[in-house]
């Protein structure tokens, strides 16, 4: 048995493939561990007895981490929020590359990883801005905020709007003569507005109901713009030095969106959401700042 084991090792020696394999598969743990609902922490458990396995079966190695990979992914899509489903693109194109390296000719790897490459520079490079500005710091005193409307779930304001809310509680606590505009309108499975939905929020929350205005018509983010700026300046405001509060990941694009329709705004962001979601939600965002620049709306 023990001649046995020695010649498993002489045949598949511990090399850098086998550490990278580990490693992914570390990463894929730590991701679920830190980035998403306490409760299901037991599946980066499970995920790491797989790494234990794969060290220990060096052999299997490529087949433990391709099947972590389809784990992951399976798992982030019996989420119904977007963010989760969309961070699933970073599993699998993890495995879409492992089977190309595994079974491919040399000439489809090299185009792969060309493809791959250049994907990532993009993303990077429509990342940089985005992340700038939901790491800034708001800008204090502005007669007017905006707080653009997320989901609501009957009456309830779903976790991204919850987040915005609490952004938006922490400015308005801070600066106590600025007036909030509350934008959102009413969309499917809502039974009430998303800006009545604010408005219910934040006076629970002690802000005074005379400080916040509603614009409820809006159901795109251009609309909460420019029906915002429409409800300023029927209260006797410019649109000028607000400061729109948001998601993180949206302010780029709301703040130069605002810009577009000759509004003077700076971003200050909500909570932040669990990791997972929020890199989805990233990801997606890097999307419709291309499609901004690209085709300007």
């Amino acid at each position: 048995m023990e001649q046995t084991r020695k010649t498993e090792k002489q045949r598949h020696p511990f090399t850098a493939l086998h550490a990278l394999g580990l490693l992914l598969i570390l990463c894929a743990a730590l991701a679920v561990r830190f980035g998403i609902h306490p409760r299901y922490r037991f599946l980066a458990y499970g995920i790491l007895a797989l790494g234990a396995l794969a060290a220990w079966k060096r052999n299997w190695m490529f087949w433990i981490v391709l099947a972590v990979q389809a784990i992951v992914i399976v798992f982030l899509w019996t989420f119904p929020q977007s963010g989760y489903r969309i961070a699933s693109a970073i599993p699998f194109a993890i495995a879409v590359m492992l089977l190309i390296f595994r079974f491919c000719k040399r000439p489809v790897k090299i185009a792969a990883s060309i493809l791959l490459g250049a994907g990532v520079l993009a993303l990077l490079v429509i990342e940089i801005p985005i992340v700038k500005t939901a790491v800034e710091k708001p800008k204090p005193g502005a007669s007017y905020i905006i707080v653009l409307g997320a989901g609501v779930y009957g009456e309830t304001p779903s976790i991204t709007l919850e987040h915005r809310l609490e952004g938006a509680a922490r400015y308005l606590d801070a600066n106590p003569e600025t007036k909030a505009v509350l934008s959102g309108g009413q969309g499917a499975g809502e039974d009430i507005t998303e800006a009545e939905c604010m408005r219910r929020y934040l006076t629970a929350h002690g802000i005074a109901p005379e400080r916040l205005l509603a614009e409820d018509r809006s159901t795109s983010t251009k609309e909460n713009l420019l029906f915002s700026k429409a409800v300023i300046e029927a209260d006797g405001g410019i649109a000028d030095g607000v400061v729109i509060v948001s998601s993180g990941y949206h302010l780029f694009r709301a703040t130069k969106m605002a810009e577009m329709l000759g509004i003077g705004a700076t971003g200050a962001a909500g909570s932040d959401g669990y990791p997972i979601y929020v890199t989805g939600m990233y990801l997606r965002e890097a999307v419709a700042v291309a499609k901004l620049w690209i085709f300007g709306a």
